[in-house]
């Protein structure tokens, strides 16, 4: 499996589950069931390390306090380090994910439509009545971003009135949490200025003392472009508080155009049908581009239904893009000259084979007529 998503989904990264990985661990490692500071050290290496460096600096330090350089259970999982751990995945958008939350989630959904005596019937039933109910959820959830702004907890701030115009309703409850905690929960520990007019941070969480946690940011102050050592926005497509924190402390009216991604936003669904997006720029998307373009013509036709000027809009606008289309067609323009100069093979005629008989074939209850004979 690892190998076909690597060749097929070229975007994305196979790993393993750390909810799995972490119900394994004390049956292979005995000292994790009686020492919580080595097990501690443990969680810390699969999910809270931002680096590689820090990674190491962990698993060294639990290796050492729990003697267990001989465990050949945890020197096979390093050797797949970059499989579970959180650290080697930084540059992934995974929105946070570290179990197979996607089978638990299903398993949890089909549980109340159907039990161990349902026919097929009745669970093909409930399952067309669970998928109903998500989308009359997808539904709502769509009509009430498009119902005006959410309440902000703080109405006085710039940045959580330009986000809440942008993101969609969770996204927004999610980087409003980022916002307040990085406003209250960070603290600026030293700043850099250096000749290139980019500003080194040193943050910390404000409840820890000097030998807490640090994360350090760069900042370039003509686009106020930040990158920060946690990677969250990499990893989870919000800017993280120690980003926002700076934010708030330099004063920014306005976040930059880099940190909101379309996935997240209150058009995610529009303009996923252009031609030219990336999902059909390959050669073998015919098929994608026909269902994309079928959506795209469905979605519209429900937005007009209601009103006539707009309903003798697009047909005259079809009209006319569609004589555009069939010139450019019968011209020939923008066809490939591969798939242009290709000629179109067709099947041979079909014909019965030489010795085959035209009567028709009998069952297998015909075959035998005559009762069998009884030997006595």
């Amino acid at each position: 499996m690892a190998v076909a998503i690597e060749r097929v989904l070229t975007t994305s990264r196979h790993r393993l589950c750390q909810w799995h990985i972490s119900k394994k661990a004390p049956s292979k490692v005995y000292c994790f069931n009686h020492d919580k500071g080595v097990r501690g050290l443990f969680h810390q290496c699969m999910s809270k390390c931002d680096c590689e460096y820090e990674f190491d600096h962990y698993w060294n330090e639990m290796m050492l306090k729990g003697s267990l350089h001989d465990n050949r259970w945890l020197q096979d999982l390093y050797a797949i380090r970059k499989k579970w751990s959180t650290a080697y995945n930084k540059d992934v958008l995974d929105l946070g994910i570290l179990s197979t939350q996607r089978s638990e989630s299903a398993n949890h959904g089909l549980h109340g439509c159907s039990k161990a005596t349902s026919s097929i019937v009745e669970c093909f039933i409930g399952l067309e009545k669970l998928i109903s109910t998500w989308r009359r959820a997808e539904f709502d959830e769509d009509f009430k971003c498009t119902q005006g702004s959410v309440d902000l907890k703080y109405k006085g701030s710039i940045l959580l009135k330009q986000a809440s115009k942008i993101f969609s309703r969770k996204m927004f409850s999610i980087f409003e949490k980022s916002f307040m905690e990085g406003a209250v929960g960070v603290s600026i520990v030293d700043e850099l200025r250096s000749e290139d007019n980019s500003i080194s941070y040193v943050t910390s969480q404000s409840d820890e003392g000097i030998d807490g946690k640090r994360w350090f940011l760069n900042l370039n102050a003509n686009t106020d472009e930040t990158t920060c050592s946690c990677r969250g926005f990499e990893t989870k497509g919000i800017p993280c508080k120690h980003v926002l924190r700076i934010f708030i402390h330099r004063n920014i009216k306005h976040i930059p155009d880099q940190y909101f991604l379309k996935r997240f936003s209150l058009h995610a669904k529009k303009g996923i049908y252009l031609p030219y997006s990336p999902s059909l720029a390959h050669s073998d998307s015919n098929l994608v581009f026909r269902n994309h373009l079928m959506r795209f013509t469905y979605d519209l036709a429900l937005q007009i239904e209601s009103c006539q000027p707009a309903k003798e809009l697009v047909m005259k606008s079809m009209n006319d893009l569609a004589q555009k289309v069939q010139s450019m067609v019968i011209g020939g323009e923008g066809v490939n000259k591969n798939e242009k100069d290709e000629t179109l093979l067709k099947d041979p005629p079909r014909k019965r084979p030489k010795g085959v008989s035209n009567a028709r074939i009998k069952g297998h209850w015909e075959e035998n007529t005559k009762a069998p004979s009884t030997t006595f």
